[in-house]
């Protein structure tokens, strides 16, 4: 696998802390809750974490810039000039701990000074992205699924003086403010009535004079939420958080929250959001409209970006590629798959012909490799193809030969022997996302068979002899590829790690890197519809503790205090490529034989002809035609999220752990490259119904 450099290519811009002298007025401005009713049924309220200042700055640097909403924050501090009735900035100090952050009043140069914190609620402050606080969620979300702020608390630890709050609108202006006094010790400030519509930020200051201070430990929202199962939740939360993560501008996905949209765009990220909104269309959550619109300004976006022989690059900075980053073979191949079965499934013959057109103009016969592998693709300047192909056992390899064929007819060498290299879990399952597993294929893999032993291995890891005390007892699983749960721990080249149970080399559970075993929660999305008990016990285990919200996501954890099992460290990064894929893993659970993705791979000649190329062994005329899912007229959607008052109950944030009895009813982005097709293609009349063939069992 080729190294991320995700944390490498932060903007210094956001490095800065921004200075916001902010005029403080004593006067309450109090607005009224405008949230939209989300069901008929009584909805759930869930807290949504703003930031809790634990995670710490990464080696190298001083200050950690973001919170828990994938937005940023700093310092704000002034005085009020009672000559000029004006405020300078100055006067006090911010301390960022480790779990608090202290505020103090250093000098008083006037009638009274203030320092504090300003947090930006949507993506960096710079963007300027308000929060919708009558409806949380991106605009498309149809109201019946999105969620209203109710509540605001921020927990305080000790101070002297007063803290005021306040909302701040797109505008600067101030939507809403309070002042309370600080008593010293303890106290917890709880606030209602908060007016709804667009907020930017959410800013706290203690006010008085030389040293009072304050010292805050949460910051928090509450939400009104529709009342759905978990496994609906999951889907919608985490499709919301990846849909934000969409630039309508430019088309493109940013591959984080908290980087800038243009700054670092993922493309085959960028793929899986075309997919996703397909899913979100035939489940009622976004109109066709909405779907069309984010399906066609993906595509067009895609197919505008710079290739090199027909391959994507991997990532890019304002429409171009990314310095230091690769045009990627099997991400290519991820993207023109989601793309065409995304615009098949809406009907857009147009975008699918576009993108199928692109996949046949890929130079395959550049990018194999004279051990007949595909290459990983170019490097940056498009001079020479990268020294590392797809051979090892697995679904990328599994991809990029799809793409290979789809295009030639022609297939590359791989290793047909499991395991793969560590038994890292979406290399498992990243094809059958959007493919059906075949019962085998060209090569002789039995995936079907594989798939129920890898997904086995990976429930099992923390429960065989002697069982993880803190993992076993929760029914909590998952070794797959994210970045750590403590970024400060590590050098930033292993902040993103393939984490995996093990396979031709020892399995990569974390401990020997962090001295603590790590839980990647999206593998359990990935395969809820193989497990899905245990997939939806891990994530209403998550939904309980406060950690996946509606508006927070796990990348990974760990718990730091065993056998106590109280600590939980957590990465709550909001990265497009691990949104994507449990996205889509609990979509292809909810939807199961609805599956509009799995349907446009039949109804779309080219990816129907790969796909039977792929799966059929090279002596295939030794075996019966036989006729698997002919394809059928278009799509039509028919909603399964359901508000429903039968979902388990929100938690309050003082309940412990325990394992729900749910029944089922289901940045990191992996380091592999792109492929794509050659100019070879048929140029008949696709015949619906042409037969698959495959060995009769």
């Amino acid at each position: 696998m080729m190294n991320r450099i995700k944390w490498l290519l932060v903007s210094a811009s956001l490095g800065l802390f921004v200075l916001l002298p902010v005029f403080y007025q004593a006067s309450l401005v109090l607005g009224s809750h405008t949230g939209v009713a989300a069901s008929q049924t009584q909805p759930a309220q869930w807290v949504v974490l703003v930031d809790d200042f634990a995670p710490q700055p990464l080696m190298g640097e001083s200050i950690w810039y973001y919170n828990r909403l994938g937005g940023d924050r700093g310092q704000i501090d002034g005085w009020w000039d009672p000559v000029c009735s004006c405020a300078y900035p100055g006067g006090g100090s911010v301390a960022w701990g480790t779990g608090t952050v202290t505020a103090t009043i250093t000098q008083t140069q006037g009638s009274e000074a203030w320092v504090g914190v300003w947090t930006s609620l949507n993506h960096v402050i710079a963007e300027n992205m308000p929060l919708n606080f009558s409806a949380i969620f991106p605009g498309q979300v149809l109201p019946a699924y999105q969620g209203s702020v109710t509540g605001l608390r921020l927990m305080i630890l000790d101070g002297s003086g007063q803290v005021q709050v306040e909302l701040q609108a797109p505008d600067q202006s101030v939507a809403w403010s309070q002042t309370v006094a600080l008593t010293g010790g303890p106290q917890t400030l709880s606030f209602s009535g908060l007016p709804g519509g667009d907020i930017r930020s959410l800013n706290w200051v203690v006010k008085g004079q030389a040293g009072n201070f304050v010292v805050v430990d949460r910051v928090e929202l509450e939400v009104a939420m529709p009342s759905l199962t978990t496994a609906e939740q999951a889907f919608l939360w985490s499709y919301s958080q990846l849909l934000s993560n969409w630039d309508e501008a430019s088309g493109l996905t940013r591959d984080r929250a908290n980087f800038p949209a243009g700054d670092f765009d993922n493309v085959s990220a960028s793929g899986l959001q075309a997919a996703t909104a397909v899913q979100a269309w035939q489940q009622g959550i976004i109109s066709e409209e909405s779907a069309t619109q984010i399906v066609s300004q993906t595509t067009g976006a895609l197919l505008s970006l710079p290739d090199c022989h027909g391959l994507w690059p991997h990532f890019v900075t304002n429409g171009q590629i990314t310095g230091d980053t690769e045009f990627a073979s099997v991400d290519t191949v991820i993207a023109m798959l989601a793309l065409v079965e995304a615009n098949q499934a809406m009907s857009l013959p147009a975008g699918t012909e576009a993108v199928v057109e692109a996949w046949r103009q890929i130079a395959w016969d550049q990018i194999i490799t004279p051990a007949n592998q595909i290459s990983h693709g170019y490097d940056t300047d498009c001079t020479a193809p990268l020294d590392h192909g797809w051979y090892d056992f697995g679904t990328e390899t599994w991809l990029a030969n799809f793409g290979y064929g789809a295009a030639t007819g022609l297939f590359a060498d791989m290793d047909a022997t499991p395991p793969t290299f560590n038994g890292s879990g979406f290399i498992d399952e990243l094809a059958w996302l959007f493919l059906p597993a075949p019962v085998e294929d060209r090569w002789g893999i039995r995936w079907q068979e594989y798939r129920e032993t890898a997904v086995d291995a990976q429930i099992a890891y923390y429960q065989k002899p002697p069982p993880h005390p803190c993992y076993a007892p929760r029914g909590l699983f998952g070794l797959s590829a994210a970045e750590v749960p403590d970024p400060s721990l590590v050098p930033p080249s292993d902040i993103y790690q393939p984490f995996g149970v093990g396979g031709e080399a020892p399995p990569n559970d974390g401990i020997e890197l962090l001295g603590h075993a790590v839980i990647a929660p999206h593998y359990a999305a990935m395969i809820s519809v193989l497990r899905p008990s245990a997939a939806i016990t891990l994530w209403g285990w998550l939904e309980q503790q406060h950690l996946f919200t509606p508006w927070n996501n796990v990348e990974s954890l760990m718990f730091v205090d065993e056998p106590i099992c109280q600590t939980i460290v957590w990465n709550s990064l909001k990265g497009s490529w691990n949104l994507g894929l449990q996205t889509l893993g609990w979509g292809n659970y909810l939807l199961r034989d609805n599956n509009p993705l799995y349907k446009a791979m039949w109804d779309n000649y080219f990816l129907r002809r790969a796909y039977r190329r792929t799966i059929c062994p090279p002596e295939c005329n030794l075996y019966l035609p036989v006729v698997l899912k002919p394809g059928t007229a278009g799509v039509t959607p028919t909603p399964t999220l359901t508000p429903s008052s039968t979902t388990t109950p929100s938690p309050t944030a003082s309940q412990t752990a325990t394992t729900p009895s749910t029944t089922p009813s289901p940045s990191s982005t992996p380091a592999h490259t792109q492929t794509a097709t050659s100019t070879a293609t048929p140029t008949e009349t696709p015949n619906p119904k042409e037969p698959i063939c495959v060995k009769l069992m």
